[in-house]
């Protein structure tokens, strides 16, 4: 049975499933090798029984010939050709019966089985009308009496059954050919089926292998992901962060289109860190990024720098009102954090603002704007927002 594309999984499957296709294929070859083997020879069976055909008249003939020869010359011509001719003629019946060797019409020789079925049935038949003519003929003559009357007799009863010997030659010659067609089918049966087996095993190892591409790239996707992304918070990190402002800015440039990107670091951050533990610091950070993607609109793209500190883009975002709702929003946001995780504790924000196209389009430009005025809010008392200048 092939392998189910679900079974190729591990590479150990995947070669298992390879190999067994190799011994299918090797399979439908030697089948092949087999099937060619078996019409040869098939075909040097059926050549040799119409050949006995031919025997049966040359013995025939030669008997013929021998009775009635005119000279002693002529006598022994035709006995020679009738020890040929019969002689061959046992040899190859007794190899159809038996098994054996035997001569081919060009001389050389041949190997065949022995029949079975209905051959070997008509090959009795034959063995048995040419059994009375084998003793005839090798019965040796009294002593002082002439070979005429044995050669006569055997004359006589060969002219009356050759009919019915060359008829069951060409029952063996039918025979065998419709052995020759079961043996074909059957052969050509098990090529079949063994060719489709290594088809459908060839097919279970290219969905196999594809499978196992797709996994690996998804695999690998989700670890391009993963390294786009950081690991405590979820939100961008930096890579991904400057590859998709660079993006952003570029076609904002292109379009002449506003926007402002803030920076934003935590106020009263330290003392929960030193007193509460980093545990409680970590749940901060990660309730400030679900804070800040909540707070953020669709287009915006909001990512951890590092440590406490945070940045977003904000395609469009323009204008001072704009602007002051947006960056009061996010205070507020932060503001409500402690509640949430460590009551007790305040917390709160600086944010820098930088505006484009007023301050360029060059990205690390305006980190460097925003960055300075995010310490310009921190060192005014946190909790508020500045825009860069």
């Amino acid at each position: 049975m092939p392998i189910p594309p679900s079974a190729i999984g591990s590479p150990r499957r995947l070669v298992s499933a390879i190999v067994l296709f190799v011994v299918l294929d090797l399979s439908v070859l030697l089948i092949n090798l087999w099937l060619a083997e078996q019409l040869a020879q098939d075909a040097v069976a059926i050549n040799l029984a119409g050949r006995q055909r031919m025997l049966s008249q040359q013995t025939t003939k030669a008997l013929l010939l021998a009775t009635n020869a005119p000279t002693a010359k002529d006598s022994d011509a035709a006995n020679l050709e009738l020890d040929a001719a019969f002689g061959l003629l046992l040899q190859t019946q007794k190899a159809f019966a038996q098994g054996g060797e035997t001569r081919g019409g060009d001389g050389k020789t041949v190997s065949l089985k022995a029949v079975h079925g209905e051959a070997a049935r008509v090959v009795a038949q034959a063995q048995a009308i040419i059994a009375p003519l084998e003793q005839l003929l090798s019965a040796p003559a009294p002593v002082g009496e002439s070979q005429a009357p044995r050669l006569g007799r055997a004359t006589g009863y060969m002219v009356n059954r050759n009919q019915d010997l060359l008829s069951l030659m060409n029952t063996l010659t039918t025979a065998l050919e419709h052995d020759s067609v079961r043996r074909a089918r059957n052969l050509r049966a098990i090529q079949t089926g063994a060719f489709v087996l290594a088809l459908g095993n060839f097919l279970a190892i290219v969905i196999g292998m594809l499978n196992h591409f797709r996994r690996v790239e998804r695999d690998s996707q989700q670890w391009r992901e993963l390294a786009r992304r950081d690991a405590l918070t979820g939100l961008a990190n930096r890579k991904a962060f400057t590859e998709a402002a660079q993006g952003m800015l570029a076609r904002a440039q292109g379009d002449t289109v506003e926007g402002a990107l803030l920076m934003l670091d935590l106020d009263g951050f330290k003392p929960i860190n030193d007193t509460l533990g980093h545990a409680t610091g970590d749940q901060v950070l990660i309730a400030l990024a679900r804070a800040l993607e909540s707070t953020a609109r669709t287009t915006d793209v909001v990512a951890r720098l590092g440590g406490d500190e945070f940045a977003v883009l904000c395609p469009k975002l323009h204008g001072q009102d704009d602007i002051t709702h947006f960056c009061n929003r996010l205070l507020t946001a932060i503001t409500d954090l402690p509640g949430q995780v460590c009551p007790g504790k305040r917390l709160g924000a600086s944010i820098g603002v930088a505006l484009y196209p007023e301050s360029g389009y060059e990205l690390e430009h305006l980190l460097g704007l925003a960055d300075k005025a995010m310490y310009a809010a921190k060192n005014s008392g946190g909790g508020r927002w500045e825009i860069a200048a």
